[in-house]
């Protein structure tokens, strides 16, 4: 019974530092390769590092800012930069008398990242609204069946081509076995409840556009973009039907141009709002706790999480969260969870 005891303590103790210490956010590592020549191998390495810390910054920068803040990072000089780097590791080395070459992994300083990039108003989408699915639904014309999984759908080939490098995630949803069962043209056409929250928990997604596309006459395609979460535009996009794949990825660069834009301003409005509620969380089985803490963790607008009690199959947490109450829920329900409000304290639910 001792050992038992001790080694429920020891649990818990681990359990404990594993909540107030949260993994390094890989946002923030950097892999970088740099290969510089100079008057001598240490010149040359010293020019090299310096040019890797400025573009593992920027690197970061693209990943949770817009294009402006990159721009304005970009402006800051190397002894500046400099300030933002915590660690640099060699993984692989190779030098000459005058040249340098090396794979490097950089790891920023966040919170001081974070916090100059406050002070300086530069737009931060740290706390975003998660991975964006979108669900390619194509027709040559509005009276035709539409396709999603047909290997004639050139709209989805366009969009599983397509590179994502900026700070939202908006990704295509997988063409795998779960997603064929979940959800099929018609489901996502018609907004299916059930379908599109299926693929956005599978996918630990924050929200799901659909993205109705045909051909606009013999000029262009006709872009109706409609998500789970009730944003609802249309785009139009200029080209000729006969350009084929082009004019298939001139769509999906403006489609992604106006939701990068629609979801950075609603982002950036929200991070402004810092908030923090009390946690109750009641569990049968230790794991049950642990799979809790880990979609904690792994949610976006979660800033910290405290634990402040822990006895008889239930845990107390203080959750440090911007944005709104309502996108809090919204990213938990992606996980399979959500919040009860019970006046002073909020309960957490698995369902």
């Amino acid at each position: 019974m001792y050992k038992f005891f001790r080694f429920l303590s020891c649990f818990l103790l681990c359990l404990f530092i594993a909540v107030q210490a949260r993994a390094e956010d890989e946002r923030f590592v950097v892999d970088i390769n740099v290969d510089v020549t100079d008057v001598n191998a240490s010149a040359a390495r010293e020019k090299a590092m310096a040019e890797a810390n400025k573009a593992a910054i920027l690197a970061v920068t693209k990943r949770i800012s817009t294009a402006d803040g990159v721009a304005r990072m970009s402006a800051l000089n190397e002894n500046q930069l400099v300030n933002f780097v915590k660690e640099v590791s060699v993984i692989e080395e190779k030098s000459s008398p005058v040249r340098y070459i090396a794979h490097l992994r950089i790891v920023l300083h966040e919170d001081m990242l974070k916090q100059y990039m406050k002070e300086r108003d530069i737009p931060l989408l740290l706390a975003g609204s998660g991975k964006i699915l979108v669900i390619p639904v194509f027709r040559e014309f509005s009276s035709d069946k539409p396709q999603l999984w047909e290997s004639t759908n050139l709209w989805k080939q366009a969009w599983d081509a397509a590179e994502n490098s900026s700070a939202v995630s908006i990704v295509p949803l997988a063409a795998n076995a779960f997603n064929y069962s979940a959800v099929d043209a018609e489901k996502a056409l018609a907004l299916d409840g059930e379908a599109l929250s299926k693929v956005i928990r599978a996918e630990n997604a924050a929200d799901a556009y659909v993205l109705d596309a045909a051909y606009d006459g013999i000029e262009g395609l006709i872009v109706r973009a409609v998500s789970y979460g009730g944003d609802s535009r249309t785009i139009r996009v200029a080209g000729s039907r006969s350009s084929g794949a082009k004019l298939f990825a001139d769509a999906v660069d403006a489609v992604k141009k106006q939701l990068e834009d629609h979801i950075s301003a609603q982002t950036i409005s929200e991070n402004s709002l810092e908030n923090s509620m009390t946690v109750l969380y009641s569990f049968g089985r230790l794991p049950e706790w642990v799979a809790a803490e880990r979609a904690l963790s792994n949610t976006p607008s979660i800033n910290n999480v405290t634990l402040q009690a822990f006895a008889n199959n239930k845990v107390q947490l203080k959750l440090t969260y911007v944005g709104t109450e309502a996108r809090l829920i919204k990213l938990l329900n992606s996980q399979g969870y959500t919040l009860h409000n019970r006046g002073s304290w909020y309960a957490l639910e698995k369902y």
